[in-house]
């Protein structure tokens, strides 16, 4: 009677496919949860209604992919039955390293293993290049990027020769090196007793393989629950099928429609093809959304239907979410969509809407450049995630220090720092130039009295020459800001190639902030406006407008959604459509429907129509123009309320 109860109990708190999933215990169950569609709750009341069964929790196995979403689901589930409490959770690495501590002589090691995290790794693999002497070459591949060839060779099953021409085509000539660097890489852990990530879900399937090992591991767990299942790649969906061997009951939940982490190893085939591992599968969707209003959910459904590789679904909003049809927005450049966003936000702060309750959602960092400088002077707080905030990046520092040395030759740090970038110029030349240059009190006598007396019969004078003369060339009341930039640039171009090899999106940024720049008159505004953080200034914590990268907001919800750039080569992203792979261009497609269903009340979409400097960029995302999700849209082009008069946004600022 008491069972019987708390069944019903459960039965109150969810939705009828919910509750289907719930009590699905036997044989394997694939859940197939839409956006929204309270995942997290089937898998906490499964653990519930399980133990509720009399079901040992020790016998219950909860993989995840974060540490967190396992210790909350399992810590919600004991809220109801504190027995919960004793379900085994963890993510997939977590639980390899336990079972290997008890299995690992049977593969060859002991099982006082040290685990690398990813500075350990990368720290082994930099002492095996300098083992056998790769670190003297310039053009050999750096550490991370190493660990990163070696990953994905794990990950997605690849060659080093498929790897390398894959992720760094600059270092197909090296490929012999890299095979050679790996087997040192791996002797080297096996020298010191050591594991990285990647090998503690080899060694665990290799474990498994074992039929013997497979037995004494998997006979522990009558019921396993896999979550995310549409991140998994293929050496953690091969765990998942082995250590179900032996009872069979297994539920994997995800969605199909939002595996978005190719790029990590993630194989979208895997939930799709869940089913033909496990002969049998009962599929459950959950298509009831408990976020969004049904005219976002619409776009979301129209960008659904349109993907080629699904499982069929349609997503409906809970009871009571209603609201407008979102907004498609066209703007003529990039700095004019930035500055009407962030008027918006402005506008919304005006309202009383909480900050927190604000995003900006964007498919790379890069493109948030500008809506950071205006976000920046308009004093509004914001936190960046999936990327580096704009001007606290180094080569932008650095070349905003040749700006400030101009507008203030007092300013000992940007001397300092622009000093210290010249090739060869050293700490003890810099510290007797400054002594010089601060008895000095203008440019022209610090150039005049300071600089060019110590240039001569210096080892480095023609550096020290030609700094000499870029900062000639900048201090002139006539130029504007973006013109002295233009002269900054080409002098600090090869210091930064120097100093930052194979990275082109620094060259990119610095185009970025050029242009920003021609928005300026005076050097002393512009410099004031990228000076000043508010993020600095504001004594709440929480009252701040998220700027993220998708891949960053999956997960997440806000109120109020802008997804800004939605321009074909920006998203989808220039190398997918370069590349032509359409694989990648259907991850894309998954990218933008997690975008869309980020929003809760209010989803705000816009593009621009000229390049951004990406490569293949052009007119409006392809996943927009369809006519299907058109419908779910309303267009608003560049109407009057948006192309406002220049003076209002862009006016050129003067001194």
């Amino acid at each position: 009677m008491q069972r019987s109860h708390a069944v019903q109990n459960i039965k109150t708190q969810l939705n009828a496919a919910q509750y289907e999933a719930v009590t699905t215990t036997e044989g394997p169950v694939l859940v197939i949860a839409g956006a929204g569609s309270g995942k997290t709750r089937v898998i906490e009341y499964r653990s519930l209604y399980l133990v509720q069964q009399n079901v040992d929790p020790e016998s219950i196995l909860l993989l995840t992919f974060t540490r967190r979403s396992a210790q909350e689901m399992i810590q919600r589930a004991s809220r109801n039955d504190t027995r919960c409490a004793k379900i085994d959770g963890g993510t997939f690495h977590s639980f390899a390293s336990k079972v290997l501590r008890r299995v690992s002589l049977s593969l060859g090691f002991s099982g006082s293993f040290t685990i690398y995290d990813e500075g350990d790794a990368e720290e082994a693999i930099r002492r095996c290049c300098n083992k056998m002497g790769y670190d003297q070459d310039k053009e050999f591949p750096k550490k991370n990027e190493l660990k990163t060839v070696f990953s994905v060779c794990v990950n997605k099953g690849m060659s080093v020769d498929d790897a390398v021409q894959r992720m760094y085509s600059d270092y197909e000539d090296f490929t012999s090196e890299i095979k050679t660097v790996q087997k040192e890489y791996m002797d080297y852990k096996r020298r010191n007793n050591c594991l990285d990530y990647d090998d503690l879900l080899i060694y665990l399937k290799l474990a498994l393989d074992n039929e013997e090992l497979r037995d004494r591991i998997s006979s522990r767990y009558r019921y396993i629950m896999v979550d995310e299942f549409q991140d998994t790649n293929g050496v953690q969906a091969d765990i998942a099928q082995l250590l179900a061997r032996k009872n069979g009951n297994i539920m994997a939940v995800g969605d199909d429609a939002q595996s978005i982490y190719g790029f990590r190893g993630a194989n979208h085939l895997n939930i799709l093809e869940f089913p033909k591992r496990f002969p049998g599968c009962k599929v459950i969707k959950l298509e009831e959304n408990y976020r969004s209003t049904q005219p976002i959910l619409d776009v979301g459904n129209a960008v659904l239907s349109n993907m080629k590789h699904k499982f069929e679904k349609r997503l409906v909003s809970g009871p009571g979410l209603k609201g407008e049809k979102p907004a498609l927005r066209r703007f003529d450049d990039i700095y004019e969509e930035a500055a009407w966003v962030a008027d918006r936000v402005q506008s919304l702060r005006a309202q009383s809407v909480p900050m927190r309750e604000i995003a900006i959602l964007f498919r790379t960092a890069y493109t948030s450049m500008p809506l950071q400088s205006e976000l920046i002077k308009k004093g509004i707080r914001f936190k960046l995630f999936g990327g580096r905030k704009f001007y606290e990046t180094a080569h932008v520092r650095d070349v905003i220090s040749y700006l400030r040395i101009v507008a203030n030759p007092a300013d000992e740090l940007a001397w300092h720092r622009v000093l210290l970038l010249l090739p060869g110029i050293g700490t003890r030349t810099v510290e007797r130039l400054l002594e010089l240059i601060s008895s000095e009190d203008s440019l022209p006598h610090i150039i005049d009295k300071a600089i060019t007396p110590f240039c001569a019969g210096q080892k480095h004078s023609d550096v020290l020459s030609s700094f000499r003369t870029v900062v000639q060339s900048i201090d002139s009341p006539s130029l504007t800001p973006a013109a002295r930039l233009d002269k900054v640039i080409a002098h600090y171009d090869p210091i930064m190639k120097a100093k930052y090899k194979k990275d082109a999106s620094r060259a990119k940024e610095l185009f970025m902030l050029r242009n920003m720049a021609q928005r300026y008159d005076s050097l002393k505004e512009f410099l004031a406006d990228v000076s000043v953080d508010p993020d600095k200034e504001g004594p709440d914590d929480s009252e701040y407008v998220t700027l993220s990268t998708v891949h960053s907001a999956k997960g997440l919800e806000w109120d109020k959604v802008f997804l800004i750039g939605l321009v074909d080569g920006v998203f989808p992203s220039g190398r997918s459509l370069i590349e032509n792979n359409a694989s990648d261009i259907e991850e894309e497609q998954r990218l933008f429907y997690v975008a869309v269903t980020r929003a809760k009340q209010e989803l705000s979409l816009s593009f621009y129509d000229k390049g951004s400097g990406e490569k293949g960029s052009g007119g409006l995302c392809r996943f927009i123009v369809s006519r299907n999700v058109k419908e779910t849209i309303e267009e608003r082009g560049v109407a009057a309320a948006i192309r406002r008069p220049p003076a209002k946004h862009f006016s050129k600022r003067r001194r």
